[in-house]
């Protein structure tokens, strides 16, 4: 979707509805995915539980549990494995253009579950480098897609460069479940590439700049939504056909993004830009600013606020010499902005343990609650989501 980065699998199943694709860039802003897809481990070992809720103004619903563990089998040997359920609520049909869920049994809750799981192994070399490789699968019932991820990260001059590469390739199975209840699967490939470099600036400055580029083949449209044409023989009927894109898409990005301690005031303030295109003539624009700032040593406020602006769809070339070749029903390819904004508190665990030696085991232990709403001038809904998430994680 175009307002997640790239290289980065989305923690949420694949849905054509506007919340619940939008839902995925939400969970991304408020968690960094956890492990992600071939993402590289903490220093420490590391156990994370996480809830998260999201809901819309269109009564659209996901809750979502993860489990998430990184552990040090041998000296620099990382293991991960991430496993994660979710369960979504689409509520009934009230149109059939632009609906973006099976018709079948229109006049009720449409509810599915979704299982995810994600292993993967890091490899440390010498000091300075580091290889990853993880495989992810997920499974619902009109969708199934599995990626195979490795990456590289590579230290120099003293850890104070670092760049990171990183590749992916994807293949889905985008079902549709049609009137009489029988599943038609069609076939989806991504080829996903990404390089983050890293410098340390100072003791309390970090930058850090990156591009990824993606690869679309397959099929590109959601399967259940409908869109009207003018017929040819009468421009004053219309015919209800299937939603059309292209089978092929080129995405890029590129961005930069700067980390600054703040001594005085006890906080950290993370500026981002971003900046991205493809050949459907989409391009955007996404600004993020983050402020973690210490209450006390163990507690963290932080307050999030992302604006992000695109233009419309064209199809470019392969809607040459016929406009109307492909349909931009879809929200998220007609121009549009949006703002994201949210706060969440963190507390370290040690703030307890230091009263009862009995719980020492909190030391290197925290828990946060986050909130953050999104809301967009796309007509005529004016889209708006609330995302609530829990976290506890657990190093040792």
């Amino acid at each position: 979707m175009l307002e997640m980065s790239f290289g980065v699998t989305q923690r949420l199943p694949w849905f054509s509805t506007q919340a619940l694709a939008v839902s995925a860039s939400l969970l991304a802003v408020c968690a960094g995915l956890g492990l992600g897809l071939g993402a590289s481990s903490a220093d420490a070992d590391e156990v994370e539980y996480t809830n998260y809720y999201f809901s819309d103004n269109g009564n659209n619903t996901v809750a979502t549990s993860a489990f998430s563990l990184s552990k040090t089998v041998w000296q620099k040997t990382v293991v991960m494995l991430d496993v994660e359920l979710d369960q979504t609520k689409v509520p009934p049909l009230d149109a059939v253009t632009g609906a973006s869920r099976p018709p079948r049994q229109s006049g009720s809750d449409f509810r599915k579950n979704r299982g995810q799981i994600i292993g993967g192994v890091e490899q440390g070399l010498g000091e300075n480098t580091k290889l990853s490789a993880s495989y992810y699968f997920s499974q619902e019932v009109d969708y199934a897609s599995q990626s195979l991820v490795g990456g590289l990260t590579q230290d120099f001059f003293q850890k104070n460069f670092t760049v990171s590469l990183k590749a992916q390739y994807t293949l889905d199975s985008v079902g549709e479940i049609t009137a009489d209840g029988s599943i038609v699967n069609r076939f989806k490939e991504t080829h996903q590439a990404s390089i983050v470099l890293s410098q340390i600036l100072s003791p309390t400055t970090i930058l850090r700049v990156g591009g990824d580029g993606m690869r679309n083949h397959g099929y590109l449209s959601d399967p259940y939504r409908k869109v009207a044409h003018p017929r040819a023989d009468n421009p004053l009927l219309n015919d209800t056909l299937a939603e059309r894109h292209p089978t092929m898409r080129f995405r890029q990005a590129a961005w930069g993004e700067l980390s600054q301690y703040l001594t005085r005031m006890e906080a950290s303030v993370v500026l981002n830009y971003r900046y991205y295109w493809d050949d459907w003539g989409v391009k955007s624009h996404t600004a993020s600013l983050k402020l973690n700032k210490y209450i006390t040593p163990d507690w963290i406020f932080s307050p999030e606020y992302r604006y992000y602006e695109q233009t419309a769809a064209n199809f470019g070339d392969y809607a040459a010499g016929d406009s109307k070749a492909y349909d931009a029903a879809d929200y998220k390819l007609q121009a549009f902005s949006s703002n994201n904004v949210g706060a969440g508190i963190t507390c370290f665990l040690r703030t307890f343990g230091r009263k009862h030696p009995d719980w020492d085991f909190l030391t290197n232990s925290s828990v946060a609650v986050l909130y953050f709403r999104y809301f967009n001038d796309t007509s005529p809904s004016n889209f708006s989501a609330n995302v609530v998430e829990g976290r506890m994680k657990f190093s040792f």
